[in-house]
């Protein structure tokens, strides 16, 4: 009778059982691994010198963390591929920053491994568990959910357009999200309240049905 496989509880223990880290080695070692090889070192100097510079990345590999199905760590790995409309730097025009597949193909590594839910009821399962690649989700969907690396990332450059004193049309267009949405992302975040209190008070809330417009 062939051994019983174990079963890890989710995405993170399966990952650092194959790897063999240890869990407060996860983030640290996913994130390399998901950035193009020729760039692993230089990643790897910049993280020790100050993890914050790949806060997007990280973000990422935290809400992937407690994932049990493909579905999930798909939901996450989607922040990655918006991120470039997200927010522009030096390391993302050469390529240092995390791919989203590179995190779908550590996920297909060690599925076989996590305890997945077997309700067919389960939201989670609708997603096809051999995939090898993810299918982006449109932008708006992406920066407009809750817990969304992204949209976190979208409200600080709101934030910073409004400190620089610019219009937001643009910004909100490109996005394809209203005031509403915006609002509700903010709403998401409540320890950050203080940073983001001047978009806050632009944006403000719509004295009737008809909503206001930015300036």
């Amino acid at each position: 009778m062939p051994p019983t496989r174990a079963l890890h509880a989710n995405f993170r223990d399966a990952y650092c059982h194959h790897h063999g880290c240890g869990a407060g080695a996860f983030e640290r070692h996913l994130l390399l691994r998901i950035i193009p090889w020729p760039f692993r070192p230089l990643a790897a100097l910049s993280h020790w010198i100050d993890p914050a510079i790949f806060a997007a990345e990280l973000e990422v590999i935290r809400n992937a963390a407690p994932s049990r199905t493909g579905r999930e760590v798909n939901a996450a790995a989607q922040d990655l591929v918006h991120l470039r409309f997200v927010e522009l730097s030096f390391r993302r025009s050469i390529g240092m920053r995390g791919r989203s597949e590179a995190v779908v193909a550590a996920w297909n590594a060690v599925k076989a491994s996590v305890d997945r839910p077997a309700d067919p009821e389960h939201p989670a399962l609708g997603f096809a568990e051999s995939a090898r690649t993810l299918k982006a989700a449109p932008r708006s969907a992406v920066l407009g959910r809750r817990g969304s690396a992204a949209a976190f990332r979208f409200l600080q450059q709101a934030q910073a357009e409004v400190v620089r004193g610019r219009p937001l049309e643009p910004l909100l267009e490109s996005a394809g999200l209203g005031i509403g949405d915006v609002l509700s992302l903010l709403e998401a975040h409540p320890k950050e309240a203080p940073r983001f209190r001047e978009l806050r008070e632009r944006l403000g809330r719509p004295p009737g049905p008809e909503p206001r417009t930015l300036s």
